[in-house]
C-alpha cells in the first residue's frame, strides 16, 4: 500500500499492463516493456541492471495481503523461565525481518531454525521471537513484513481497490505514478537499514538495498517507525 497523505507524483501515466502482470499491492515499482509494438508495464519476478524502470503502480485490483510493522518488546531478565518476546502481529514473513538494540542501535542476525547464540534471536512465523541470555533483559526495535488476513486488511485499509479493479482485471490497464516523486510504501524489506546507500527494484516490484536489480534514483527520507511503519523515498522515475 502507499500512504495516500503522504505520496505524490507529478506525472501519471495510463498503461497496459504486460501479459500475465497483476497487480495486487499499491505501490510496487514497474518496468517498461515492449509487447507487439506498444509499451506495457510489466512486474519483474527477478528484476536485472538493465531493467527499464517505468513508475509506481498507483492503484491495485484487491485488498493488500501483506504490509509493514515497527514495535519495540523487552527481552525478559536472565532469571526468566524462557527468553522469548511475543510480536503483536502472527504471519510474520520471517525473511523480512529486522531486530535492533534499542540503546546500541546494533542489529542482531537473525536466524529461523536452532538455538539462537550471543547476538542471534530465532524469529518464528507466529511472531514469537527467541533470545540468547547476552540480550537478557534489553529492549529491541523489530522492523518486520506480515501477511494479512481479509478481514484484517479490510479493517486497516478498507476496499479503496474497488473503484480500479476492474480496470485492472478487466482492462488489463494500471495507472503509473512517475517523474519526480515522494512514494511512502510498505513494500520494502524490512530486514535492510534503511537510511544510506543505494536504493534497488528487488522482486516483484519491492525496494530494496543489494541484489542484481537497477539502482533506482531515489533517495530515503522516512525510515519506519512505529508511528509511520512505511519506507518514505524521494526521487525520480
Amino acid at each position: 500500500m502507499i500512504d495516500l497523505k503522504r505520496t505524490h507524483s507529478d506525472k501519471t501515466l495510463g498503461r497496459s499492463l504486460a501479459a500475465g502482470t497483476v497487480i495486487d499491492q499499491e505501490g510496487l515499482v514497474l518496468c517498461a516493456v515492449l509487447e507487439n509494438g506498444e509499451e506495457v508495464a510489466k512486474l519483474v519476478a527477478a528484476p536485472a541492471g538493465t531493467d527499464k524502470v517505468l513508475g509506481f503502480a498507483k492503484t491495485a485490483n484487491s485488498t493488500p495481503a501483506r504490509t509493514s510493522k515497527v514495535e519495540s518488546v523487552l527481552v525478559p531478565g536472565a532469571l526468566a523461565a524462557s527468553l522469548t518476546a511475543q510480536l503483536s502481529e502472527a504471519n510474520v514473513v520471517v525473511s523480512a525481518i529486522r531486530v535492533v538494540i534499542h540503546s546500541t542501535g546494533g542489529a542482531l542476525n537473525v536466524i529461523t531454525v536452532g538455538v539462537p547464540a550471543s547476538g542471534e534471536v530465532l524469529v518464528a512465523a507466529s511472531g514469537l521471537l527467541t533470545f540468547h541470555v547476552d540480550q537478557a533483559g534489553l529492549k529491541m526495535d523489530v522492523t518486520y513484513l506480515f501477511d494479512l488476513t481479509v478481514m484484517q486488511s479490510k479493517q486497516r485499509f478498507g476496499e479503496r481497490h474497488v473503484n480500479n479493479r476492474d480496470l485492472n482485471a478487466t482492462f488489463g490497464h494500471i495507472e503509473v505514478g512517475c517523474g519526480f516523486t515522494e512514494l511512502f510504501t510498505d513494500q520494502f524489506d524490512a530486514a535492510a537499514a534503511w537510511g544510506s546507500g543505494p536504493i534497488k527494484l528487488g522482486a516483484n516490484g519491492t525496494l530494496v538495498m543489494s541484489g542484481a536489480g537497477p539502482v533506482l534514483n531515489l533517495t530515503v527520507i522516512h525510515v519506519p517507525s512505529a508511528e509511520l511503519p512505511f519506507l518514505g523515498v524521494r526521487g525520480s522515475f
